[in-house]
């Protein structure tokens, strides 16, 4: 009969014992889970090397990220430092190591570089810019995983310089009036040869028009570009091929003119307006122009939306590129029978 009441009586002692140590398990288990959280690197801070400006930052500056538990995080290992990625608004910013590391303090500083790896970053974070700088978050993290959590979401990314952008502003809008006036006061732009006149009446050359529009487009596009990712090398195949069928255009129709016939003595031709002369031919309007004076217009416009909204030169297909070529070769094809007199 004793045995019989042993055995309760040490399941209830169990009982009792387990529920009593419950809550301390439970509490002891809270309060690693607590540790461990208050150990996981977070950045509390970031500021950049500008002491006017330390909450803003662009290409070329330093910056500087807080990380209270970047000491645990590397467990005294501080060569770890090196596999840390800058993080700006989540995007990786690959290729760029830190540039100095101080677990003590818990700080990292990164250089904000462009170079090949970080360069498709770059783009997303700058491109389609709609005012000087833009809010982003900033973190960092081990290459290859997750970045760490951040408390730092409203630091200004400098994406256009004001006073840069406003020098651009100004150079590409005198540099346009600039050519207007050249247009209308110089054969800058005008038919030249045995039948036109050598004076400022000449009507216009569509084919001198061409080349005059693709090398003003490309050369504004690369001070734009190069102004906010300070790229040099920016120029595209498709860039060089559009210069191309402009130049050769420009020539053949120079050695058009050239090779024909003097024109039978009579008033020498005058201009009657920019689109009149560079639409049409001695019949009127000709298609062969309208077509190319239409692609040209066509592709530069979708060359200007291309650099803005990715800051990089346009790469366009070969079909494109072949469409242009095909209608200036037409041009070219179709001038050969006008008459002197005209361009």
């Amino acid at each position: 009969m004793k045995r019989n009441l042993a055995v309760p009586c040490s399941a209830v002692v169990l009982l009792t014992a387990w529920m009593l140590a419950g809550p301390v398990l439970a509490q002891e288990g809270s309060a690693a889970t607590q540790g461990a959280a208050a150990a996981r690197p977070r950045v509390t801070n970031a500021r950049s090397n500008d002491r006017k400006h330390p909450n803003q930052a662009a290409l070329g500056d330093a910056i500087s990220l807080s990380i209270p538990a970047l000491k645990s995080y590397l467990n005294g290992d501080a060569t770890r430092c090196e596999d840390l990625v800058l993080f700006l608004d989540e995007v990786a910013i690959h290729g760029s190591s830190p540039e100095s590391c101080d677990p003590f303090r818990g700080e990292v500083r990164f250089l904000l570089d462009r170079t090949d790896e970080s360069d498709a970053a770059w783009r997303a974070l700058l491109a389609e810019p709609v005012g000087f700088s833009r809010k982003v978050s900033v973190s960092c993290g081990p290459s290859g995983r997750l970045l760490f959590e951040t408390e730092v979401n409203d630091f200004e990314l400098v994406v256009v310089p004001p006073v840069e952008l406003y020098g651009f502003l100004a150079a590409a809008a005198l540099g346009l009036a600039g050519l207007f006036r050249l247009a209308r006061r110089t054969t800058l732009l005008r038919a030249s040869g045995p039948g036109t006149a050598s004076g400022i009446q000449a009507p216009y050359s569509l084919a001198r028009f061409q080349l005059a529009f693709w090398s003003f487009l490309v050369i504004a596009a690369y001070v734009f570009i190069w102004l906010i990712t300070e790229e040099l090398d920016t120029i595209t195949g498709s860039v060089l091929v559009l210069l191309g069928i402009g130049s050769g255009t420009a020539l053949g129709a120079a050695f058009i003119d050239q090779s024909k016939p003097q024109a039978p003595a009579g008033p020498n031709p005058v201009s009657q307006g920019f689109l009149r002369d560079v639409l049409s031919d001695d019949q009127g309007i000709s298609l062969h122009r309208f077509q190319l004076f239409i692609w040209t217009l066509i592709l530069g416009i979708i060359f200007c939306a291309s650099v803005y909204n990715g800051l990089a030169m346009p790469q366009f297909s070969p079909t494109l590129l072949g469409l242009m070529g095909l209608s200036s070769g037409t041009y070219l094809g179709f001038k050969v029978p006008e008459p002197p007199r005209r361009e």
